[in-house]
């Protein structure tokens, strides 16, 4: 089981930068869903979480009182009504024994202001008698909690041994407690008596394994099964034995890369983790000093370079800088492409993406100048009507955050594809709305995060195993930034080609599948993970001397 809710959903091939009409064919066989319950960090979470725990029977003391509705004209009996609590009868108490004309003619009763009543209209109400009684009362138990915790090896970090653990459980009804903890890993179960039990932790491959536990309680009953995925390996290349532990949990998710717990899968132990999928300290260490010649030319048009050295006018006939524009512009340039650091780095927080991959997506769109001349892609990230599409549809999250305000939680909740076109357009448009404003670095992480949820779906369900089984931390994202350029289409397509392969499978063995326009992944993937090389930046926004072909499958 993986720690969010797996569903099925037809495969849009438009939801990405670009489509193709020949993918048709693929969208008919393909089924591909978007988590609709939590797009959330993974944590511990129980297998069976559907099951409640039973309830107990209680013999309570309630209030009971007879009264009765009366006309006052003649003071005959209208209704008589038992209730079972200590107040005046309320209309749902009146409507149900008395029926709706009566609810309406006591509703409507003026206020009776006559001596003794001789001159009123309508029913009054009066208490015959009071008391009391028993009846029986189901009280929902609240469930048996548990936790994980650690016992000699901070996960993330080498250890001088071998990992362990120690489960707790807590019984959270008065008068009972925990009598037997169980664990099971890799199909070897130990009972341990009491609220607790500790434990080595077996080593395991890179892929890391299951851990499951539940616990007994005096009630008679059992804890809902919980499972979390761990991975305890001895690293080698030093003189005494050490270890890694990590944990795919809520708790240590600072110790974990981001998406990691999102796709169950762990980078390579004992390897320094590529910088570009680090999450940095601050947002100090996001700053780059790459030359932007098309960022450059824009600045020298909007007159905020001083170009009078330069004879050509700073810029070329393609729209890019020329050298001598692009030397004038160089403070600026590093300037303003360092100018949405703090942005980005809250918003990769926020989402769980890898801040500088997300600057980097940035980079490659538009080299940080927020104005595009194509209408159909817009602001900082090019982001198109599909682009917001695969947003809404595959980051819950986000997609109730932006729909519930716009309508309710009752026409929200059923998710982005079952509203009516004209509340998805309405959504789209406030997304598009805030393009310009302080959220919308905000959505390009949520988009980014949105794009990894459907790369994951678009590779479990065409290769049918587990990710840890087939492919990389590192190659997920990198088909993560494919799919968000050029749609799940492309991806999905790519995949099926690819799966008779060996594994694992590696974006450089899935790009040798790719066809036609979809070619054009391959190249933007490695100049999105190669911007922070400090390089010179000289590939155009795609609005920029690139003709593109933007072939759209109606949804």
């Amino acid at each position: 089981m993986t720690a969010h809710e797996k569903r099925a959903f037809k495969l849009n091939n438009a939801s990405g930068k670009f489509g193709l009409g020949r993918i048709a064919s693929f969208l008919r066989v393909f089924l591909f869903v978007p988590c609709t319950i939590g797009l959330l960090m993974a944590s511990i979470v129980p297998v069976n979480a559907d099951e409640g725990r039973h309830a107990i029977k209680n013999e309570v003391t309630i209030p009971l009182a007879h009264w009765q509705l009366l006309r006052w004209q003649d003071g005959a009996k209208v209704c008589d009504l038992f209730v079972r609590h200590g107040n005046q009868p309320t209309s749902d108490d009146i409507v149900q024994t008395c029926g709706q004309k009566t609810l309406d003619d006591w509703l409507t009763t003026p206020p009776c202001t006559g001596l003794g009543g001789k001159y009123c209209t309508g029913l009054m109400l009066r208490q015959v008698s009071q008391g009391t009684g028993t009846t029986t009362k189901e009280l929902a138990l609240p469930n048996i909690t548990m936790r994980v915790e650690t016992v000699n090896c901070i996960p993330g970090q080498v250890c001088a041994d071998r990992p362990e653990l120690r489960v707790v459980a807590e019984e959270p009804v008065d008068d009972h407690q925990i009598t037997r903890v169980h664990v099971r890993i890799e199909g070897t179960e130990k009972i341990y008596e009491g609220t607790e039990g500790q434990f080595k932790l077996p080593l395991t491959t890179d892929n890391g394994g299951w851990l499951t536990y539940w616990a007994d309680s005096s009630l008679g009953d059992t804890s809902k099964l919980f499972q979390v995925k761990f991975r305890s390996v001895k690293l080698d290349g030093s003189d005494s034995p050490t270890f890694q532990l990590d944990l795919l949990t809520d708790e240590w998710a600072e110790s974990l890369p981001a998406g990691s717990a999102l796709w169950e899968i762990f980078p390579a132990a004992g390897k320094p983790l590529p910088i570009i999928y680090e999450q940095p300290l601050a947002k100090e260490y996001l700053a780059t000093a790459n030359r932007y010649n098309y960022l450059a030319a824009h600045l020298i048009h909007k007159g905020l370079v001083d170009i009078r050295s330069c004879k050509d006018g700073g810029t070329l006939a393609n729209g890019a800088a020329s050298p001598c524009g692009e030397k004038v512009a160089a403070a600026q340039v590093v300037e303003w492409q360092n100018k949405y650091d703090e942005q980005i780095y809250q918003a990769a927080i926020n989402y769980n993406v890898p801040a500088r991959l997300l600057k980097g997506m940035i980079a490659q769109e538009s080299q940080f100048w927020p104005e595009s001349n194509n209408p159909y892609e817009q602001g900082l990230g090019y982001v198109t009507e599909d682009g917001v599409s695969m947003l809404l549809l595959w980051n819950y999250r986000y997609y109730l955050s932006t729909c519930i305000p716009a309508f309710d939680t009752q026409i929200c909740w059923g998710g982005y594809s079952n509203l009516s076109t004209e509340r998805q357009t309405i959504l789209r448009g406030i997304i598009f709305g805030k393009i310009g404003t302080p959220e919308e670095i905000d959505f390009l992480a949520a988009m980014l995060y949105a794009s990894a949820v459907q790369t994951e779906r678009l590779v479990t369900n065409v290769i049918g195993r587990d990710l840890s089984d087939v492919t990389t931390y590192e190659d997920m994202w990198r088909m993560s930034i494919a799919n968000y350029y050029a749609g799940s289409g492309c991806l999905g397509e790519t995949i099926f080609a690819a799966a008779a392969d060996d594994p694992p499978l590696t974006w450089n063995g899935l790009a040798t599948h790719l066809q036609g326009i979809c070619k054009m992944a391959d190249s933007y993937v490695s100049r999105v993970f190669g911007y922070s090389d400090l390089q010179t930046i000289s590939i155009p926004p795609r609005n920029f001397g690139v003709v593109q072909t933007h072939l759209r499958i109606s949804r």
